[in-house]
């Protein structure tokens, strides 16, 4: 149990053994302070793919970590498609957003042929530190899968919880949430949820324990849980949230995300590598929090192109 992102880093140490984030269109100011950044903590190499002479004006007004990689892409070509060719070559671990179109990035991560897509599932995967709760919590999708079925739902748990456990949480908790904590027939996320719940019993969800339905509150707090009279070992202490479609996840993200006092951090899971993919808004210290998410699961799991 990791209270911060500090004590995550402290956990799985990096030193001496850098990721290199390939970063697709890096003639961006944003992104290259966020890598160089990294960079200076050790816990990745860059590896730019653009326009040269746009990549070396930006760095010309950055502080400048060596050693990095800078690979020539021109105007009018797709920094992204390099990007993955560097990955499936072993050149590169993992994949930051950097000055394109999400669009761009994703239409090669996901080619059938040539691509990173080797599970045919892509989806989003946050980890917060949040002012109030005593452990980093994990969400499920907020930027990808708009209204999951109950399969996408098993698929998301499978990949966001083998995320959790090569982190170092053994057997990760997932609350299902919806508006009640009983099955409801016209609430539909009642009903996934408890179906969620009989399949992790089952054992069809790897070494993962799936509450619901449960509300936030009662997921997340003990004297919550105590008032209301809900008896569960494992109210306000899961490690992950399931949200039941795309919009909640992405309003709940952006508000705690308005309070300093919390660090958000995000990715894609699911293809060959991670993908840092923040919204243009991110602050700083998002983006850093994200690189080192993909810097540790990239470390940390087969997916890593040299893990």
């Amino acid at each position: 149990m990791y209270a911060t992102f500090a004590e995550l880093q402290a956990a799985i140490p990096l030193a001496g053994r850098p990721q290199r984030c390939a970063v697709a269109g890096a003639a961006d100011a944003h992104a290259l302070e966020a890598v160089m950044l990294a960079a200076r903590e050790g816990y990745l190499t860059p590896v730019l793919i653009g326009p040269k002479a746009g990549i070396e004006a930006v760095l010309g007004q950055l502080e400048v970590v060596e050693p990095y990689l800078l690979h020539d892409c021109p105007e009018g070509d797709n920094p992204a498609e390099a990007a993955v060719r560097l990955v499936r070559d072993g050149e590169a671990d993992f994949i930051l957003k950097g000055n394109l179109q999400t669009s761009d990035l994703l239409r090669p991560v996901l080619n059938k042929q040539t691509g990173l897509n080797d599970r045919g599932f892509v989806t989003h995967f946050g980890l917060m530190q949040l002012h109030g709760y005593h452990k980093l919590l994990a969400m499920s999708d907020s930027a990808v899968i708009p209204h999951p079925t109950l399969a996408d739902k098993a698929r998301i748990v499978e990949v966001c919880t083998e995320a959790l456990r090569s982190l170092g949480i053994a057997r990760p908790v997932v609350a299902a949430l919806c508006a009640a904590e009983t099955v409801n027939p016209k609430i539909p996320e009642t009903i996934d949820a408890a179906e969620l719940a009989a399949m992790s019993e089952r054992g069809e969800l790897g070494d993962t324990v799936v509450v619901g339905p449960v509300s936030f509150d009662l997921a997340t707090s003990r004297e919550a849980a105590a008032i209301k009279g809900y008896d569960s070992p494992y109210a306000g202490d899961v490690d992950m949230v399931l949200v039941p479609e795309m919009v909640t996840g992405n309003v709940m993200s952006k508000i705690w995300n308005a309070d300093d006092r919390n660090t958000l951090a995000g990715c894609l899971l699911g293809a060959r590598v991670p993908v840092a993919l923040t919204s243009r808004s991110a602050s700083m210290k998002e983006k850093l929090t994200s690189l080192l998410l993909c810097s540790l699961l990239s470390a940390t799991t087969s997916t890593g192109a040299h893990a």
